[in-house]
Order: structure tokens, then sequence, then C-alpha cells
């Protein structure tokens, strides 16, 4: 509610967000969109702990929440899958899954039970693949999958993807989609942040535009086209995606 976020430069005060107000359902995929500089990242780290906003509040089950690190807000049922993974790859799959969280039995290591809910995870993100294997030796698509299985072991509530599918098949993406749907269907609430429009209007219930670290529009998805995205992301209408050319090449250079 109301979230406001500024940072302080040598020219001066640079709003990031400006009061910026959304409601995220249980079951619901929310997708977010807008240009570079829109404040994407900025709203992502204040809800993820890792910057305090300046003004407004956040709440979940209508309770005020305040996280003065990351840490807090994964407690708190908020986890977030960046862009860049944060796999560590001398680790194996299991270890990864339950990285910051292993179960123990007394002070030391649970071996038996750390691989044994490895397994249960994997097979709720449909990732075939052994606890044991070396996370190095996976593809992108897999530790993508690892990541929304150590969200699972945390029990969280709500799930942030950051341009999720930046580095993957048109296959591996169709698989991501299939496991967020099921995310949905659990009763997670899902934030997909994207640039691609297209896969923004067809994983998401609802959409937000930003622009200029301002709130602009929430619509369903299924009331969207993507020239009513561009036109709420740029401000203006655009005649022609693409323009046809009316240069006139010379001599060849190079």
């Amino acid at each position: 509610q109301h979230l406001t976020k500024r940072f302080a430069t040598q020219g001066g005060t640079v709003v990031a967000l400006n009061d910026i107000n959304l409601t995220i359902q249980d079951g619901d995929i929310y997708g977010i969109i807008g240009m570079s500089g829109a404040g994407k990242s900025t709203l992502i780290k204040v809800m993820t702990g890792f910057h305090q906003a300046d003004e407004g509040a956040m709440l979940i089950g209508g309770q005020p929440v305040v996280f003065s690190n990351p840490h807090q807000a994964i407690q708190a049922g908020i986890a977030c899958i960046y862009q860049e993974l944060s796999i560590v790859p001398q680790l194996d799959v299991a270890k990864n899954l339950f990285l910051g969280n292993w179960p123990t039995k007394g002070k030391f290591l649970d071996r038996k039970a750390l691989y044994q809910q490895a397994g249960e995870i994997l097979k709720r993100v449909n990732l075939d693949v052994s606890p044991k294997a070396l996370a190095s030796d996976l593809s992108i698509a897999q530790q993508q999958m690892v990541e929304i299985g150590r969200a699972l072991t945390r029990n969280a509530q709500v799930i942030i993807m950051d341009e999720p599918t930046s580095s993957l098949t048109e296959e591996e993406v169709e698989h991501l989609f299939r496991i967020i749907n099921m995310l949905r269907d659990r009763g997670c609430g899902i934030i997909y942040i994207s640039h691609k429009m297209k896969e923004i209007l067809r994983i998401s219930d609802d959409v937000t535009i930003m622009r200029d670290g301002q709130h602009i529009a929430t619509k369903p998805a299924a009331e969207l086209e993507m020239n009513d995205i561009i036109r709420l992301m740029v401000g203006r209408e655009l005649g022609n995606q693409f323009p046809e050319k009316t240069n006139k090449p010379g001599e060849t250079y190079l």
C-alpha cells in the first residue's frame, strides 16, 4: 500500500517507486511489465527485504510486515527466483534445495532425511534428476527447477519470478509454465516479471504496467492486447512497431 522508495544521488533525489499499490491473491498469477527503469527491480527488492520503503506499508494476510533483510522475507513466505540463479554449483541438488535450511539430527546434518525430502520435492516440480547429482552438471532449466523446489521447501506463499525464460528454449518454457500453473493450483501467488509481452498475456491472470516508478494500470490479461501494453508502457501511441526503412544504402565499407 502506497510504497515509495527514494535514492539519493549526486544530482539530487531519484524516486524509484512512487505510491505503488498492488494486491496479490492466493492462486493468482500476476504479471508485471515495464520498460527498463520502470521500477520493477526496486519493487522486488522492497518486497524481499533488500530495500526498505521510505513510505507506505506491506501487509501479508492483512497484517503489516517490515523486512530488515531478505531472510525475514523468506521466513514470511516470500521467495524470489532471480534471472541470475543462486545455485551453488559445487553442492549436490539436495543441498541446494535445502540451502540454509538443511534437516538436522541434533547438531549434525540428517543425510537420510535430506535426500528423502529432496526426492519428494523433485517429483513435485517434475525434475527427473538424482538428489545426489552435482548442481554444476544440470542445465539452466534444471537449475531453475531446483530454485523453484527450494521455494517449496520454505513453504513460500508468494513466489516472484524475474525474467524466468530469458535463457530457456521453447520446450523448457512450456515445462516452466506447467510448473507455474501447478503452483497456482496449489494456492501460491505468483509474480511473473518479464519483457516478453506474449508470455505475460499467456501466463498471467492479471497484468500490472509500470512506468517511471509509477503504477499505471492493472487489468485482467484477457482484456489486454500487445498494443494496449505498449501504449501504457511508453505513455503514447506507437503508429508502427516495425516502421519501413527509408535509408538508402551506399557504398559497402565492410
